[in-house]
């Protein structure tokens, strides 16, 4: 079973752009830019399990299940 230990380092940059037209720079944007996080987490956990689909949440047991039933 994968675990934590097993995932490779993620390195990333963060880098403010204001906005223009705003006195406070805010963009009004909300949860925007976290919507794709889980359909992209939920395709990884089924390429790596060599699958089509699997059903969020990603559990062990389903993970497990998918493996089986591969």
């Amino acid at each position: 079973m994968p675990r934590a230990t097993d995932i490779p380092d993620i390195q990333f940059a963060y880098r403010e752009f204001p906005c223009k037209t705003h006195a406070m720079g805010a963009k009004g944007c909300g949860e925007a830019g976290t919507v794709g996080a889980l359909p992209a987490l939920m395709s990884a956990v089924a390429d790596a399990i060599g699958i089509e689909h699997l059903d969020m949440p990603a559990t062990p047991e389903r993970v497990w299940r998918a493996l089986r039933d591969k």
